[in-house]
């Protein structure tokens, strides 16, 4: 009886790059900006209309994301009547089953503009703002935690204004992905973004797992398959 060698395409099947799905894929705010469910407080400086994902060119993920901030568009931080801390502008997460990622919009905590880390934590609004009295939402989410992050690479953004109104704002992200990210990404993941840190309005959303192969990956694995049928006829 011939014995046949498949353990080679095992560990080629299973070394395989799969693709994300089909871009672009937008999230839209889940509730009416004039919902008290939604924004507490004034939506001019912090409400988000959509999140895109945008575009996947090369190994660099473009992130569109429409929102009202108070800081305009060099993010600064800003107040507001009735509320004592400075708010600043959210992280951008993304979360798979094994990691959380986050690219930082504006640098805070030794966490570099631009950079997108893979982190072990999150501060609320309450951690970073310290608890203060108002009304904001407490348990959001709203940066990454310095403490474990690590840097895997350095993306960029551009940031206009929409209609001429300094708060209402169009952030391009540019994310480059490693070839480890990019692959945790394929097995599905959740964004997540707050406009501001008090947690005021944010956006959620889930992209599922990939289910078509890169044609590259054809390729690789049709080319495998052939070595594999030279490697069967010698022996």
């Amino acid at each position: 009886m011939r014995i046949i060698h498949t353990l080679p395409l095992a560990l080629l099947l299973s070394s395989a790059m799969w693709a994300l799905p089909a871009l672009p894929i937008t999230f839209q705010d889940e509730l009416d900006s004039q919902n008290s469910n939604d924004v507490i407080g004034n939506p001019d400086y912090f409400e988000i209309d959509y999140l895109k994902l945008t575009s996947l060119s090369g190994n660099t993920l473009q992130v569109d994301i429409r929102f009202n901030y108070g800081g305009g568009t060099n993010l600064n931080g800003f107040n507001i009547a009735g509320f004592a801390p400075s708010l600043n502008v959210g992280d951008f997460f993304l979360t798979t089953s094994s990691n959380t990622y986050a690219f930082i919009l504006n640098g805070h905590d030794g966490l570099a503009t631009g950079g997108l880390y893979q982190i072990t934590g999150t501060q609320t609004s309450r951690s970073v703002l310290g608890d203060p009295a108002g009304v904001y939402r407490p348990d959001a989410p709203v940066w990454a935690a310095a403490t474990g992050a690590q840097l895997l690479s350095t993306g960029s953004q551009s940031i206009t204004t929409v209609n001429g109104n300094s708060t209402n704002l169009l952030a391009k992200l540019y994310l480059p992905l490693t070839a480890s990210l990019l692959n945790d990404l394929n097995s599905g993941f959740d964004i997540y973004f707050a406009a501001a840190t008090c947690g005021n309005d944010e956006i959620t959303g889930t992209v599922p797992a990939s289910a078509v192969p890169e044609p590259g990956t054809w390729m690789t694995l049709g080319a495998g398959l052939l070595a594999i049928g030279a490697y069967r006829r010698k022996r």
